[in-house]
């Protein structure tokens, strides 16, 4: 699973973007040859409105080794950043649902000690199941922001 750059602990990023039209052109330059592109209101920029890093491996859990493939593929492969931001919208999250809801309906995903405290006066471990906690996590934000218009998401 790939790591988010800068914290080696963090085991996904969740991010959601939406489109971004600037209130000018834009010009961006590119190396030492100075290459220029110009972008304009119009223009494939998107804006990052909201960001979620998970410390707990959200497939770590589940004792199936095909399940964890699909589940990876599921969001890994479907979120990626080569893809369209209109490919990559919240409604092509619900395949993942299904089979998180299948993969926990049938206590194949585990609860496991969680590497986040949530008090550090707390010197109880704390049990967590990644994958319960990841899909509640995505549907909170599926119902914070998939009505809005140009929107999109991101997993890494």
């Amino acid at each position: 699973m790939e790591k988010v750059a800068g914290d080696s602990s963090v085991k996904l990023k969740f991010s959601v973007w939406r489109d971004f039209a600037p209130d000018k052109t834009l010009l961006v330059r590119f190396g030492p040859t100075r290459d220029q592109q110009i972008v304009s209101s119009d223009g494939d920029l998107l804006q990052e409105i909201y960001s979620w890093h998970m410390l707990e491996d959200p497939f770590g859990g589940v004792s199936g080794e095909g399940d964890r493939t699909h589940l990876r593929e599921l969001l890994f492969d479907r979120f990626d950043a080569a893809r369209p931001p209109a490919e990559r919208r919240f409604s092509a999250l619900q395949d993942f649902f299904v089979e998180a809801d299948r993969i926990i309906a049938a206590g194949s995903a585990e609860w496991t000690i969680s590497q986040q405290t949530l008090c550090d006066d707390d010197e109880a471990p704390h049990r967590l199941n990644p994958l319960l906690a990841l899909k509640l996590h995505l549907e909170w934000l599926r119902s914070s922001f998939a009505d809005q218009p140009g929107i999109s998401v991101l997993v890494r």
